[in-house]
Protein backbone atom coordinates (compact mmCIF):
# COMPACT_ATOMS: atom_id res chain seq x y z
CA UNK A 1 0.00 0.00 0.00
CA UNK A 2 0.98 3.50 -1.29
CA UNK A 3 2.18 5.91 1.74
CA UNK A 4 0.47 9.48 1.64
CA UNK A 5 2.42 12.08 1.39
CA UNK A 6 1.78 14.26 4.58
CA UNK A 7 2.67 17.78 5.05
CA UNK A 8 5.94 19.38 6.84
CA UNK A 9 4.67 20.03 9.60
CA UNK A 10 2.23 16.85 9.93
CA UNK A 11 5.69 14.59 9.02
CA UNK A 12 8.02 16.30 11.47
CA UNK A 13 8.30 17.55 14.69
CA UNK A 14 9.90 20.93 15.62
CA UNK A 15 8.94 23.40 18.04
CA UNK A 16 8.77 27.16 17.30
CA UNK A 17 12.36 27.59 17.94
CA UNK A 18 13.54 24.97 16.10
CA UNK A 19 11.41 26.19 12.67
CA UNK A 20 13.00 29.41 13.61
CA UNK A 21 16.55 27.16 12.71
CA UNK A 22 14.86 25.75 9.74
CA UNK A 23 14.00 29.28 8.25
CA UNK A 24 17.83 29.97 8.83
CA UNK A 25 18.15 26.52 7.17
CA UNK A 26 16.34 27.38 4.19
CA UNK A 27 17.72 30.70 3.70
CA UNK A 28 21.33 28.98 2.96
CA UNK A 29 19.50 26.95 0.43
CA UNK A 30 17.98 29.01 -1.33
CA UNK A 31 20.58 28.73 -4.44
CA UNK A 32 19.11 25.43 -5.02
CA UNK A 33 15.34 25.66 -4.61
CA UNK A 34 14.71 25.15 -7.94
CA UNK A 35 16.64 21.75 -8.15
CA UNK A 36 14.25 18.43 -8.54
CA UNK A 37 17.09 16.46 -7.05
CA UNK A 38 18.83 16.94 -3.84
CA UNK A 39 21.67 14.28 -2.10
CA UNK A 40 22.11 13.83 1.52
CA UNK A 41 25.15 12.77 3.25
CA UNK A 42 23.91 10.74 6.25
CA UNK A 43 25.84 8.83 9.11
CA UNK A 44 23.00 7.93 11.10
CA UNK A 45 24.66 10.20 13.67
CA UNK A 46 22.24 13.31 14.75
CA UNK A 47 23.50 15.98 12.84
CA UNK A 48 22.98 14.54 9.91
CA UNK A 49 19.31 12.75 11.19
CA UNK A 50 19.21 16.79 11.73
CA UNK A 51 20.01 17.53 8.81
CA UNK A 52 17.14 14.90 7.05
CA UNK A 53 14.64 16.36 9.01
CA UNK A 54 15.12 20.08 8.15
CA UNK A 55 15.82 19.12 4.36
CA UNK A 56 12.48 17.05 4.26
CA UNK A 57 10.28 20.47 5.16
CA UNK A 58 12.51 22.04 2.26
CA UNK A 59 11.69 19.49 -0.02
CA UNK A 60 8.42 19.28 0.78
CA UNK A 61 7.71 22.94 0.53
CA UNK A 62 10.14 23.09 -3.17
CA UNK A 63 8.64 19.82 -4.49
CA UNK A 64 11.97 18.48 -4.35
CA UNK A 65 13.09 14.71 -4.86
CA UNK A 66 15.45 13.72 -1.41
CA UNK A 67 17.83 10.60 -1.57
CA UNK A 68 19.72 10.08 1.60
CA UNK A 69 23.47 8.09 0.91
CA UNK A 70 24.72 6.04 3.74
CA UNK A 71 27.89 4.33 3.94
CA UNK A 72 28.41 1.10 5.49
CA UNK A 73 31.67 1.74 6.33
CA UNK A 74 32.30 -2.04 7.26
CA UNK A 75 34.90 -1.20 10.52
CA UNK A 76 32.67 -2.70 12.93
CA UNK A 77 30.86 -6.31 13.59
CA UNK A 78 27.02 -4.37 13.12
CA UNK A 79 28.38 -1.59 11.19
CA UNK A 80 25.36 -3.40 8.06
CA UNK A 81 22.72 -3.94 10.43
CA UNK A 82 22.84 -0.04 11.97
CA UNK A 83 23.04 1.42 8.61
CA UNK A 84 20.05 -0.63 7.44
CA UNK A 85 17.91 0.27 10.50
CA UNK A 86 18.64 4.19 10.00
CA UNK A 87 17.95 3.64 6.27
CA UNK A 88 14.16 1.69 7.09
CA UNK A 89 14.01 5.37 9.63
CA UNK A 90 14.46 7.26 6.57
CA UNK A 91 12.21 5.55 4.58
CA UNK A 92 9.46 5.65 7.27
CA UNK A 93 10.21 9.07 7.03
CA UNK A 94 9.56 9.70 3.39
CA UNK A 95 13.31 9.65 2.57
CA UNK A 96 14.37 7.31 -0.30
CA UNK A 97 18.17 6.12 0.60
CA UNK A 98 20.74 4.38 -1.10
CA UNK A 99 23.23 2.52 1.38
CA UNK A 100 26.92 2.67 -0.43
CA UNK A 101 29.49 -0.28 0.95
CA UNK A 102 33.28 0.20 1.15
CA UNK A 103 34.59 -3.07 0.41
CA UNK A 104 38.52 -2.40 1.02
CA UNK A 105 39.97 -2.67 4.47
CA UNK A 106 40.99 0.65 5.91
CA UNK A 107 44.37 0.10 7.54
CA UNK A 108 45.68 3.01 8.70
CA UNK A 109 44.60 6.59 9.12
CA UNK A 110 41.58 5.53 9.76
CA UNK A 111 39.05 8.56 9.78
CA UNK A 112 41.12 11.01 6.79
CA UNK A 113 40.96 7.61 4.76
CA UNK A 114 37.35 6.78 5.39
CA UNK A 115 35.97 10.45 4.84
CA UNK A 116 37.65 10.35 1.36
CA UNK A 117 36.73 6.58 0.45
CA UNK A 118 33.13 7.43 1.37
CA UNK A 119 33.31 10.92 -0.38
CA UNK A 120 34.39 9.10 -3.85
CA UNK A 121 31.03 6.60 -3.12
CA UNK A 122 28.76 9.80 -3.04
CA UNK A 123 30.28 11.69 -5.70
CA UNK A 124 30.09 8.68 -7.97
CA UNK A 125 26.65 7.90 -7.13
CA UNK A 126 25.79 11.79 -7.93
CA UNK A 127 27.54 11.80 -11.07
CA UNK A 128 25.92 8.62 -12.25
CA UNK A 129 22.13 9.76 -11.08
CA UNK A 130 22.96 13.86 -12.45
CA UNK A 131 22.55 15.48 -8.47
CA UNK A 132 24.39 18.57 -8.67
CA UNK A 133 24.32 19.20 -5.07
CA UNK A 134 24.99 16.99 -2.04
CA UNK A 135 24.22 18.52 1.25
CA UNK A 136 26.36 17.11 4.45
CA UNK A 137 25.77 17.48 7.91
CA UNK A 138 28.96 19.25 9.43
CA UNK A 139 27.67 22.43 12.20
CA UNK A 140 29.43 24.61 14.00
CA UNK A 141 30.57 22.33 16.87
CA UNK A 142 33.04 20.00 14.40
CA UNK A 143 34.40 23.81 12.65
CA UNK A 144 35.72 24.57 15.80
CA UNK A 145 37.52 20.99 16.22
CA UNK A 146 38.98 21.58 12.90
CA UNK A 147 40.39 24.76 13.21
CA UNK A 148 41.96 23.46 16.90
CA UNK A 149 43.25 20.46 14.96
CA UNK A 150 44.61 22.67 12.10
CA UNK A 151 46.33 24.93 14.59
CA UNK A 152 48.15 21.54 15.95
CA UNK A 153 49.73 20.90 12.84
CA UNK A 154 50.80 24.83 12.19
CA UNK A 155 48.20 25.53 9.77
CA UNK A 156 48.87 28.67 7.50
CA UNK A 157 45.91 31.18 7.27
CA UNK A 158 43.94 29.29 4.83
CA UNK A 159 43.91 26.09 6.61
CA UNK A 160 43.05 27.82 9.51
CA UNK A 161 39.76 29.58 7.80
CA UNK A 162 36.49 27.71 8.01
CA UNK A 163 35.49 25.01 5.98
CA UNK A 164 33.03 26.86 3.46
CA UNK A 165 29.25 26.43 3.04
CA UNK A 166 29.56 25.88 -0.38
CA UNK A 167 32.44 24.13 -2.14
CA UNK A 168 33.10 22.69 -5.25
CA UNK A 169 34.66 18.18 -5.56
CA UNK A 170 34.84 16.80 -8.88
CA UNK A 171 32.11 18.42 -10.50
CA UNK A 172 29.69 17.96 -7.99
CA UNK A 173 28.51 20.75 -4.86
CA UNK A 174 29.09 20.20 -1.36
CA UNK A 175 26.68 22.12 0.82
CA UNK A 176 27.47 22.37 4.36
CA UNK A 177 24.54 24.42 5.92
CA UNK A 178 24.37 23.28 9.08
CA UNK A 179 27.96 25.17 10.12
CA UNK A 180 26.58 28.05 12.50
CA UNK A 181 24.17 25.37 14.14
CA UNK A 182 25.42 24.41 17.48
CA UNK A 183 25.48 20.28 18.32
CA UNK A 184 22.83 20.73 21.11
CA UNK A 185 20.08 21.53 19.20
CA UNK A 186 20.23 19.49 16.43
CA UNK A 187 20.56 16.38 18.89
CA UNK A 188 17.09 18.02 19.84
CA UNK A 189 15.74 17.47 16.38
CA UNK A 190 17.34 14.40 15.55
CA UNK A 191 16.23 12.65 18.89
CA UNK A 192 12.37 14.04 18.37
CA UNK A 193 12.29 12.71 15.01
CA UNK A 194 14.04 9.84 14.87
CA UNK A 195 13.79 6.68 16.74
CA UNK A 196 17.57 5.41 15.97
CA UNK A 197 20.88 7.40 16.49
CA UNK A 198 24.38 5.73 15.80
CA UNK A 199 26.33 6.30 18.68
CA UNK A 200 30.53 5.52 16.77
CA UNK A 201 32.61 4.50 19.59
CA UNK A 202 35.51 6.14 18.17
CA UNK A 203 34.33 9.62 18.90
CA UNK A 204 35.40 8.56 22.43
CA UNK A 205 38.15 7.27 22.09
CA UNK A 206 42.00 9.55 22.69
CA UNK A 207 43.48 7.33 20.03
CA UNK A 208 41.84 9.62 17.36
CA UNK A 209 42.95 13.36 17.58
CA UNK A 210 39.73 14.55 17.11
CA UNK A 211 38.80 12.99 20.31
CA UNK A 212 41.48 14.42 21.99
CA UNK A 213 40.75 17.77 20.56
CA UNK A 214 37.08 17.53 21.77
CA UNK A 215 38.10 17.15 24.99
CA UNK A 216 40.85 20.01 25.36
CA UNK A 217 37.66 21.95 23.61
CA UNK A 218 35.57 21.22 26.37
CA UNK A 219 38.66 22.16 29.14
CA UNK A 220 39.30 25.60 27.13
CA UNK A 221 35.72 26.60 27.23
CA UNK A 222 35.89 26.53 31.22
CA UNK A 223 38.99 28.64 30.91
CA UNK A 224 36.87 30.88 28.84
CA UNK A 225 37.74 30.57 25.44
CA UNK A 226 34.07 29.46 24.63
CA UNK A 227 32.44 28.73 21.37
CA UNK A 228 31.68 32.07 20.16
CA UNK A 229 34.77 33.59 20.71
CA UNK A 230 36.47 30.60 18.54
CA UNK A 231 33.53 31.87 15.91
CA UNK A 232 34.39 35.07 15.97
CA UNK A 233 38.31 34.20 15.35
CA UNK A 234 37.29 32.02 12.51
CA UNK A 235 35.15 35.41 11.09
CA UNK A 236 38.22 37.49 11.04
CA UNK A 237 40.25 34.63 9.67
CA UNK A 238 37.45 33.77 6.42
CA UNK A 239 37.04 37.67 6.14
CA UNK A 240 41.37 37.96 5.73
CA UNK A 241 40.75 35.19 3.33
CA UNK A 242 38.81 36.78 1.23
CA UNK A 243 40.61 39.25 0.90
CA UNK A 244 43.92 37.60 0.12
CA UNK A 245 41.47 36.09 -2.73
CA UNK A 246 40.16 39.21 -4.19
CA UNK A 247 43.99 40.35 -4.81
CA UNK A 248 45.05 36.50 -6.28
CA UNK A 249 42.10 37.61 -8.45
CA UNK A 250 43.94 40.91 -9.13
CA UNK A 251 47.37 39.51 -9.83
CA UNK A 252 46.24 36.83 -12.09
CA UNK A 253 44.08 39.04 -14.25
CA UNK A 254 47.35 41.70 -14.03
CA UNK A 255 50.33 38.91 -14.91
CA UNK A 256 48.46 35.71 -16.69
CA UNK A 257 48.05 36.10 -20.42
CA UNK A 258 46.81 32.38 -21.84
CA UNK A 259 47.72 32.30 -25.59
CA UNK A 260 46.35 29.12 -27.09
CA UNK A 261 48.11 26.19 -25.28
CA UNK A 262 50.98 28.62 -24.34
CA UNK A 263 50.65 30.33 -20.61
CA UNK A 264 52.91 33.12 -19.93
CA UNK A 265 53.28 34.84 -16.23
CA UNK A 266 54.76 38.44 -16.31
CA UNK A 267 57.76 38.22 -13.87
CA UNK A 268 57.08 41.36 -12.13
CA UNK A 269 54.48 39.09 -10.31
CA UNK A 270 57.45 38.17 -8.78
CA UNK A 271 59.44 40.96 -8.00
CA UNK A 272 56.34 43.32 -6.87
CA UNK A 273 53.67 40.91 -4.76
CA UNK A 274 53.82 39.80 -1.63
CA UNK A 275 54.95 36.09 -0.99
CA UNK A 276 50.95 34.89 -0.55
CA UNK A 277 49.76 36.12 -3.46
CA UNK A 278 52.58 34.71 -5.66
CA UNK A 279 51.85 31.50 -3.68
CA UNK A 280 48.19 31.35 -4.48
CA UNK A 281 48.69 32.41 -7.62
CA UNK A 282 50.63 29.63 -8.66
CA UNK A 283 48.41 27.13 -6.95
CA UNK A 284 45.46 28.52 -8.88
CA UNK A 285 47.18 28.08 -11.87
CA UNK A 286 47.95 24.49 -11.37
CA UNK A 287 44.27 23.95 -10.43
CA UNK A 288 43.00 25.05 -13.69
CA UNK A 289 45.63 23.83 -15.97
CA UNK A 290 45.55 20.33 -14.60
CA UNK A 291 42.00 20.21 -13.57
CA UNK A 292 42.81 18.41 -10.51
CA UNK A 293 41.25 18.81 -6.77
CA UNK A 294 44.27 19.94 -5.48
CA UNK A 295 47.67 21.78 -6.24
CA UNK A 296 51.22 19.97 -5.52
CA UNK A 297 52.58 20.49 -2.24
CA UNK A 298 53.34 24.00 -0.72
CA UNK A 299 57.42 22.98 -1.01
CA UNK A 300 57.71 22.15 -4.68
CA UNK A 301 55.56 25.92 -5.17
CA UNK A 302 58.56 27.39 -3.11
CA UNK A 303 60.88 25.90 -5.18
CA UNK A 304 58.88 27.43 -8.10
CA UNK A 305 59.08 30.67 -7.19
CA UNK A 306 62.59 30.69 -6.21
CA UNK A 307 63.33 29.92 -10.17
CA UNK A 308 60.81 32.53 -11.21
CA UNK A 309 62.39 34.76 -8.68
CA UNK A 310 65.87 34.75 -9.98
CA UNK A 311 67.65 36.21 -12.98
CA UNK A 312 68.71 33.08 -14.75
CA UNK A 313 67.48 31.18 -17.55
CA UNK A 314 66.26 27.84 -16.85
CA UNK A 315 63.10 25.23 -16.59
CA UNK A 316 61.20 23.28 -13.74
CA UNK A 317 58.95 20.36 -14.16
CA UNK A 318 56.27 20.16 -12.03
CA UNK A 319 52.49 19.09 -12.06
CA UNK A 320 52.93 18.02 -15.23
CA UNK A 321 54.20 20.92 -16.53
CA UNK A 322 57.14 22.97 -17.74
CA UNK A 323 57.89 26.22 -16.23
CA UNK A 324 60.77 28.02 -18.28
CA UNK A 325 62.52 31.04 -16.53
CA UNK A 326 62.69 34.34 -18.69
CA UNK A 327 64.17 37.40 -18.07
CA UNK A 328 60.72 39.17 -18.40
CA UNK A 329 58.45 36.08 -18.86
CA UNK A 330 57.89 32.83 -17.47
CA UNK A 331 56.33 30.31 -20.10
CA UNK A 332 54.17 27.66 -18.95
CA UNK A 333 54.07 24.64 -21.42
CA UNK A 334 52.42 21.23 -21.02
CA UNK A 335 54.78 18.32 -20.87
CA UNK A 336 54.96 16.05 -23.35
CA UNK A 337 54.77 12.31 -21.60
CA UNK A 338 55.39 9.52 -23.70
Amino acid sequence: MKKRNLSAKKLVKLSAKEFHLYNKFEKKLSKIAKQKKLALAVSGGPDSLALSALSKVFSIKYKIKLIALLIDHNLRKNSLKEITTVSNELKNFQIKTKILKIKSKIKSNLHATARQMRYELMINFCKKNKIKYLLIGHQNDDLIENFYMRLSRGSGLFGLAPIEVIKKYKSIEFIRPLLDFKKKDLSKIASKNFDFIIKDPSNSKDLYLRSRIRKLKNQLEKEGLNQDRINSTLSNLASAKSAIEHFTKVAEKKYLLKNGRKMTINKKLFTIEPYEIKFRVLSNLFLKLSKKDFPPRSKSINRLINLCNGKRISKMTLGGYIFANGHKNVIVLRENRV
